[in-house]
């Protein structure tokens, strides 16, 4: 049993948010303890978390675009999107969530862990090449996908969204690409408003961007069913080098923001069928990162769960 690597980046001071707001440091305010209970602690490790130079960002992001964020200095909460907010210190909070995806990667082709999940906050998944998006200002898993392409010698790398939102800013950043495989699942129609299972990528990517949009009400049979089911074979079929999960838990039937039905029991699954398709396909290795995820309880059950099924696969 391999231990998993952890970052925990909660982000309370550095990403404050405005009164009534649901992505707050209270929605993982119960992680940390839960995290130190014996059974977690024997399963887990801590991720050494390096700093990287921000022109790496430019990979996957407009530099005009990280350049504003870097520069807002307001003593005023930002809103760069309607449901997203910018303090002085976010674009830092949000930084220190990459870095430490991409220290993920680093373990993952070096000493190890090759396993790791990244607690933190803001999330990413919706962050396009050029602005900020529900909730969103810098998109971590894009960022650590093209950093493997380009600093570990990669030829293919999967991103696997389970959020119960569309990771609609990853699936533009990669869209006429065949390098990078992106499949989501995720509540549909519903916001963003994007990936229709006709949403396929184009020119060299068409074929490379798989949706599995569900309705309302979807729980653990539906969803653990397509990663063993077709989810799995797309991974096969394409034989990533590594794999990278926006792990979003606001598909708990807790969760106040979204429409499905899982449990931390379907959660654990999950992680067991990601972690044995790493294991098969990239030597086990396997980097996330938390999305969404805006109730307390939920969020609890479906971590440790999540957690759980990673290592003991």
């Amino acid at each position: 049993m391999e231990s998993i690597g952890l970052a925990v980046i909660l982000s309370e001071h550095t990403h404050p948010a405005p009164p009534g707001h649901p992505e707050t440091y209270e929605r993982l305010a119960l992680v940390p303890s839960a995290l130190k209970r014996p059974e977690m602690h024997k399963i887990t490790t801590r991720l050494d978390v390096k700093r990287y130079p921000t022109n790496l960002l430019h990979r996957v992001h407009d530099p005009a675009y990280i350049e504003r964020l870097e520069q807002y200095d307001s003593a005023e909460v930002g809103y760069p999107d309607p449901d997203t907010y910018l303090c002085a210190t976010s674009f830092a909070a949000s930084c220190d969530v990459t870095w430490a995806v991409l220290s993920g990667v680093d373990a993952a082709f070096g000493a190890g862990p090759r396993l790791s999940f990244v607690i933190g906050r803001p999330p990413g998944h919706h962050a396009e090449t050029d602005h900020a998006m529900g909730f969103c200002l810098v998109n971590h898993v894009a960022a650590a996908a093209q950093y493997a392409l380009d600093h570990h010698g990669c030829r293919r790398v999967a991103v696997v969204d389970f959020d119960v939102h569309h990771g609609n800013g990853t699936q533009h950043i990669f869209y006429d690409r065949n390098d990078v495989l992106f499949i989501s699942t995720h509540q549909y129609p519903f916001y963003p408003g994007t990936g229709a299972r006709t949403e396929q990528g184009r020119d060299a990517g068409l074929g490379y961007t798989v949706n599995f949009p569900l309705g309302a009400g979807a729980g653990d049979h539906e969803l653990v069913g397509l990663f063993e089911g077709e989810i799995g074979d797309k991974l096969v079929r394409f034989e990533p080098e590594l794999i990278l999960v926006s792990a979003g838990f606001d598909g708990h039937q807790l969760d106040p923001l979204g429409g499905f039905m899982l449990t931390g029991q379907g959660y654990r699954l999950i992680g067991q069928v990601l972690r044995r398709t790493a294991d098969k396909l990239c030597s086990s290795r396997l980097v996330s990162v938390l999305e969404g995820g805006y109730h307390s309880e939920g969020n609890v059950s479906s971590i440790t769960n999540y957690i759980t099924g990673l290592a003991l696969a």
